[in-house]
């Protein structure tokens, strides 16, 4: 009995629940906002920062590539290597100003690995380290190349000095040697004028003698400095020095690195990926599931199913009688309406015949007939008797004229048909489409195999056992929405799905279905089944709905049919 008591409890530990629940769902919320929050920061950054870093190696290579032919050869004239400093100093100095300019008007930016400012500035120093390098180079051409000429220069003008110094000095010890012959004594008294003129020239000599002697020094040092000069290896080819420019990419690389660590760390991130990556091949294996049907039903109808089409056809027992007839009517050579099959079927049974069934069909029998369980159909075939269904069967003797009812308690579609295949006569049979026989005691229904694996059609139509069920005989047959019995000497074409047999002297063979687009979507099978001669053909009104179309069909249950075809089952 419930209370006040008991229902407010109640209520309050619902509501306590639901608000748990509600908490819960709205911390998971939270924190997988904030992972996700987090996360697509992260890869945007990351994505950013690699189109950065691909716009200054872009940027690199580039300018790298437009700036080699502007440098001139190792033996450019003079004037070229002049005209390249001025050129390479002036470009320079404007990229210089443009960084400086760029700089001082984006004081926040200019941090910003993300900001245009900041790739701006990036872009320029690489450049201008570039420019740089090519400007050394270019100089130090400049100075191989000037460096001999102006030692060359020096040395001319300090011998040509030297030598006039040298005819100067000449003069004047000639002069002071005519002086002594003129005055042979008084330019060595002290205070004539003789005297006086001899310290002049002697003076004028020391000082002569002097200057030569500095002139010889000097070139001296040039013929050293010259030959030096002269022993110097000449600059090599010019090749640019990419570490000052990856210098200026290393940070966004750094960057990078710190992006993918922090990456790596995000709880979204370890599901994500995995998913992402294998996103690819699931879309292949996906693409490949949904085309592979198509393509095998393609090639089946297109290439497989008219070269079996064009195959001779099967003639199991030619000499064999093709009468079939059912409780009524008869087919064979003539073709008339059948008796309808029904969904309650009733046998009569005398005195000398036995029925073996399946339990599941027995609707009713007579009390005093004697019943047991018959375990297989025939013990030659016990394999196919177990994999068809027909094991465990109920057989029923009864002592005089009784009736037995054949319905089925679990498929409302099923209808039967009692098929009376005569003395000489028979039929090829599918065992699954049967639910018993009829036949008398102590004689036993022949039933005999026949494989036909030589053949090319069956390797195409994967139809390499036929099953025959030899006259005199009772068979109860089953099919979906009623069992058909017509005659085949003008010729018959049944949809494969629907077959159930055939009189095993008929001329069996297929034909490809009409239209690929029903064959695709499973509407029916590859083949038709197609007889010729005086027999009879039995076929299903309606093909089960459990059909898969064989091995192309959907699913296992279609690997289950093929296989069940291949035996003849």
């Amino acid at each position: 009995m419930r209370t006040p008591i008991s229902t407010t409890a109640d209520w309050i530990v619902r509501i306590a629940f639901s608000l748990i629940a509600i908490v819960i769902i709205l911390l998971g919320y939270n924190y997988l906002h904030h992972e996700y929050a987090k996360y697509e920061t992260l890869e945007l950054e990351r994505v950013t920062l690699r189109d950065v870093k691909q716009t200054l190696e872009k940027t690199r290579d580039t300018f790298a590539k437009a700036l080699l032919p502007r440098i001139p050869e190792r033996n450019a004239p003079a004037n070229l290597l002049v005209d390249s400093i001025k050129s390479l100093e002036t470009e320079i100095n404007a990229k210089r100003t443009a960084r400086e300019k760029l700089w001082n008007d984006s004081p926040i930016e200019r941090a910003l690995p993300v900001s245009p400012s900041f790739l701006k500035i990036s872009q320029l120093d690489i450049e201008i380290a570039y420019l740089q390098q090519g400007l050394a180079y270019v100089r130090n051409l400049q100075s191989f190349a000037a460096g001999p000429a102006e030692a060359s220069r020096q040395i001319a003008w300090h011998t040509n000095h030297s030598a006039n110094l040298a005819a100067q000095i000449f003069q004047n010890k000639q002069a002071q040697w005519e002086l002594s012959k003129r005055e042979p004594l008084a330019w060595q008294i002290p205070l004539t004028n003789a005297y006086k003129e001899m310290k002049g020239l002697e003076k004028d000599e020391r000082s002569l003698q002097g200057t030569k002697d500095q002139h010889d020094a000097e070139l001296t040092r040039q013929k050293a400095i010259l030959e030096t000069l002269n022993k110097r290896i000449p600059p090599g080819q010019f090749h640019l020095d990419q570490r000052t420019a990856d210098g200026v990419i290393q940070p966004f690389v750094k960057r990078i690195a710190d992006n993918e660590q922090r990456l790596e760390g995000s709880n979204l991130r370890k599901y994500l990926q995995p998913a992402i990556e294998l996103l690819p091949t699931a879309a292949w294996i996906l693409g490949l599931a949904l085309l592979s049907p198509l393509l095998g039903k393609a090639i089946a109808y297109y290439l497989i199913a008219p070269i079996a089409a064009s195959r001779p056809p099967v003639h199991l027992l030619p000499k064999s009688s093709g009468k079939i007839s059912t409780s009524i009517d008869s087919v064979g050579s003539e073709s008339g309406q059948t008796m309808p099959s029904r969904v309650s079927l009733p046998i009569v049974l005398d005195g000398c015949d036995e029925l073996l069934i399946l339990p599941s069909y027995l609707q009713g029998m007579p009390r005093n007939a004697h019943a047991d369980t018959k375990w297989l159909l025939d013990w030659s075939m016990p394999l196919s008797s177990l994999i068809s269904g027909m094991y465990r069967m109920t057989r029923i003797r009864p002592a005089s004229e009784e009736r037995v009812t054949v319905s089925s308690a679990t498929d409302p579609l099923a209808e039967f048909s009692l098929l009376h295949v005569p003395a000489g006569s028979a039929l090829v049979l599918q065992p699954s489409c049967l639910v018993g026989l009829v036949q008398v005691r102590g004689e036993l229904v022949k039933i005999t195999r026949h494989w036909r694996l030589g053949t090319l059609s069956a390797w195409l139509t994967l139809q390499f056992r036929y099953i025959v069920f030899h006259g005199p005989a009772k068979l109860i047959v089953k099919g979906c929405r009623g069992v058909r019995v017509e005659s085949a000497v003008s010729g018959r074409t049944v949809n494969q799905a629907a077959t159930l047999g055939f009189s095993a002297n008929l001329a069996y063979s297929v034909a490809r279905n009409e239209t690929f687009t029903s064959y695709l979507f499973g509407e029916r099978n590859l083949f038709n089944d197609s007889w010729n001669g005086d027999g009879s053909c039995v076929h299903t009104e309606t093909s089960s709905a459990s059909d898969r179309s064989g091995i192309f069909g959907r699913g296992l249950q279609g690997m289950v049919d093929t296989f069940l075809k291949i035996f003849g089952i």
